[in-house]
């Protein structure tokens, strides 16, 4: 056990011997100008890389500076309300405790008079009714959920945000069961697939990445909670059920945020984030992935428009999440 957890330690020991935060990033990042002056003054520094060898995934790499301390920014991370930006359209959210209690999903709902949520709403009502899935990430386990409450929809995706929530923490993402009925295609299988996009920061990511709750036999994290949310995705409601944790020490934190289920759409987002302490506020290194599933045959060009969406998306995250935090300072 010792052996494993000194192996888990090596990334940050070995960033911390080449000197200062913006020593590390520089080395770290595959970024290719940062200026720490222009961070101070609000920089977002962001490039997208290329595809690599995971067909369904893309992801790029984003540094930037916000003027509180590490520990107020990571606690934020950890606890923030996205839902007061309406730039960022999530409409629903709620933070939960990773087993989660009795009243955790209790104010998940789709209503027929929201027009986001009509489209979930008519794609769940033809699967009850015997069509095919249409782009649900449903096992047969969980349409045949669906088919008994044929009713009350919402108390449906309720009990499948649960039951993957529960074996989340259970777990970890290995218990978490496939999107569909294709297995290969699993929260586990997407979450391995996508960091070997990025090696490097793989590598340097280990401590969180390896820590339960992500993996069952990890060294547990500093911090871990669970958190769902109904947000607009490429025009309608997507639910989502996530995870943010994070391992602290007194000069950095690491923080991981995924979303390991998503009902449609898309399979899997997943940002890592490397803080330091700096005069005046922290330095943050961000590594976003997202895996979908893209079309081959259409030569890459769909997985370039969702690249510059997520870029936007990301820059928009970023803008309100420092806004928020350099507010309450």
């Amino acid at each position: 056990m010792l052996g494993r957890t000194l192996c888990l330690l090596l990334p940050l020991v070995a960033a911390s011997a080449l000197g200062g935060p913006l020593d590390e990033l520089r080395s770290l990042a595959r970024l290719s100008a940062v200026d720490l002056a222009e961070l101070k003054r609000g920089q977002i520094v962001m490039e997208r890389w290329p595809n690599g060898d995971f067909p369904r995934g893309i992801y790029l790499e984003s540094c930037y500076f916000i003027r509180a301390p590490m520990s107020v920014v990571g606690n934020a991370m950890l606890h923030w309300e996205p839902i007061r930006h309406q730039i960022l359209k999530i409409r629903l959210y709620r933070e939960f405790s990773l087993l989660p209690a009795a009243d955790a999903f209790e104010t998940l709902q789709l209503l027929p008079a929201i027009s986001d949520d009509q489209w979930l709403l008519e794609r769940t009502a033809r699967m009850i009714q015997g069509s095919e899935l249409d782009g649900l990430h449903l096992t047969n386990q969980e349409a045949d959920f669906l088919r008994q409450e044929a009713a009350i929809p919402s108390a449906s995706w309720r009990k499948i945000f649960r039951r993957r929530s529960e074996a989340l923490a259970r777990a970890g993402l290995a218990a978490v069961g496939p999107y569909g009925t294709d297995e290969s295609i699993s929260p586990a299988a997407e979450f391995r697939g996508l960091l070997t996009l990025a090696p490097k920061a793989a590598q340097h990511f280990q401590p969180i990445t390896s820590a339960q709750p992500m993996v069952a036999s990890g060294k547990p994290a500093s911090e871990a909670i669970g958190y769902w949310e109904a947000a607009n995705v490429r025009d309608h409601t997507t639910l989502q059920l996530g995870v943010l944790a994070a391992q602290k020490t007194p000069d950095s934190w690491q923080l991981i945020n995924c979303v390991y289920y998503p009902s449609d759409t898309y399979f899997m987002t997943l940002n890592l984030f490397q803080l330091w302490p700096m005069d005046g506020g922290t330095l943050i290194w961000q590594v976003g992935f997202v895996s979908a599933p893209f079309r081959s045959y259409l030569g890459g060009i769909d997985r370039y428009v969702a690249a510059k969406l997520m870029m936007q998306q990301t820059i928009d995250t970023i803008t309100a999440f420092r806004a928020d935090v350099e507010k309450g300072r």
